[in-house]
């Protein structure tokens, strides 16, 4: 057996290194030579001789030289390859001597304990640091690709929850796949929805939304065109409950000939003082309005024009609803006064407009001149609401409501130079394409 010297561990003869704690052990044998004499040391023989030797070397003289280190006895074993303790008494009876080598020098090889424990605790701070620098360096790379947006996303509600309940077979991965596909359409369907409905609701608040049948520009232009490029002008739009609740004149479709927008004499035109009489408040002002509806009686609207504050403010009126091509300068009936220069102007477009603004106050049933008597020829089935003008400049004008196959239109022809038979004649070929339109 070769005892360690670090721990005292019984270690076998072939064994270079302790079993116990790694410490390299000395060999006896080896150190001195084969052959070499093996003497068991006596503790108990101190007497007569060197602790160690036997007491016929110390009668032979043979004690170690001053070059030689003395040879420390090995502690005997005292159970199953244990030491005993170190403050215990050895003695003969219970502790075997251990040969002895003559010459040879023990020496302690593994390095004292304090030198092991502190490479141990180098090691632990190198592997520390380094473990902290992985981490570091982890967490950065984390930070990193979390900013990037690589990973780190909220995931559908529905995605996860089918995700959890797989049981490893691939169906809960494919229908995850599938749902974020679906979640994906979905999205991109209430997206094109949302503009949809936006897109609607911006036209809606630019003019109202078409749903029945529409008079086009092109159909008016077409009947127009026929008599004059420049004293003809005529307008016409379907009335219905989006023209009603039209802000303001610019709100409604309308269609219109090449010359809508210019300035007529505005004979027979009493439906400006009307509508600011009926948005004024003044009971007695509406009381005379409708009466000058019903019998087209210059003085009632010249009343109506004074209790408003005059025609200057039947002017804010016209102007504050979008009515820009209207003005009234003098009385209704005042030849005198449109001798001297002082007209009433409009356009077909603003009458046009003001029509279904005077359908909306309930003032169409006050509109009753007989205009097939004068000419017009009015479609079989078709009930008309008409004001009809005259005036200087040979101005002869219809304004109109009219109603068939339960839509109504508002219809406004107006004309200078042209005189009576052919103004009668283009209103006539109006109602019809206007009837037409309706009946559709």
């Amino acid at each position: 057996m070769v005892y360690c010297t670090e721990c005292g561990f019984a270690n076998n003869d072939d064994d270079a290194f302790c079993t116990q704690c790694g410490t390299p052990l000395e060999h006896p044998a080896a150190s001195a030579g084969a052959g070499a004499d093996r003497t068991l040391v006596d503790p108990a023989q101190t007497a007569s001789g060197a602790p160690g030797l036997p007491s016929d070397a110390v009668a032979a003289g043979q004690m170690p030289n001053a070059g030689q280190t003395p040879v420390v006895p090995m502690p005997p074993l005292t159970g199953a390859g244990q030491l005993p303790a170190m403050n215990a008494p050895i003695t003969s009876s219970t502790a075997p001597t251990v040969p002895a080598p003559t010459g040879v020098t023990a020496v302690q090889s593994g390095g004292s304990p304090a030198q092991t424990s502190s490479n141990k605790r180098s090691t632990a701070i190198i592997v520390t640091l380094i473990a902290l620098i992985c981490a570091t360096a982890l967490v950065i790379g984390l930070f990193v690709t979390h900013t990037m947006g690589l990973w780190g996303g909220q995931p559908d509600a529905s995605t996860s929850q089918t995700a959890s309940s797989g049981e490893g077979d691939g169906s809960a991965s494919d229908g995850t796949a599938d749902k974020d596909k679906k979640s994906s359409a979905d999205e991109s369907d209430k997206d094109a929805d949302k503009d949809k409905d936006e897109s609607d609701a911006s036209k809606t608040d630019s003019q109202p939304e078409e749903t029945g049948p529409v008079i086009t520009s092109s159909q008016l232009s077409a009947i127009a065109d026929q008599y004059s490029s420049s004293d003809v002008a005529v307008s016409a739009m379907v009335i219905n409950d989006e023209s009603a609740k039209a802000k303001s004149s610019s709100d409604a479709v309308i269609a219109t000939t090449s010359q809508s927008g210019k300035q007529f004499v505005a004979a027979g035109l009493y439906l400006p003082v009307y509508l600011a009489a009926m948005d004024s408040g003044n009971d007695d002002a509406k009381a005379q309005a409708a009466t000058m509806m019903g019998t087209m009686d210059n003085a009632s609207g010249n009343n109506v024009a004074a209790a408003l504050g005059g025609w200057d403010a039947v002017n804010a009126w016209a102007s504050s609803h979008g009515y820009s091509g209207t003005s009234f300068s003098r009385n209704y009936g005042d030849v005198a006064a449109s001798n001297s220069g002082y007209e009433n102007y409009s356009s077909s477009r603003d009458a046009a407009l003001m029509l279904a603004s005077v359908d909306a106050k309930g003032g169409t049933s006050l509109m009753n001149v007989d205009i097939a008597a004068e000419g017009v020829v009015i479609p079989a089935g078709m009930t008309v609401h008409a004001h009809r003008g005259q005036g200087i400049q040979d101005t002869w004008n219809y304004f109109a409501i009219v109603e068939a196959n339960g839509h109504k239109a508002a219809v406004s022809v107006v004309t200078q130079y042209q005189g009576k038979v052919v103004a009668a004649d283009l209103m006539s070929k109006v109602l019809a394409s206007v009837d037409a339109t309706l009946k559709q």
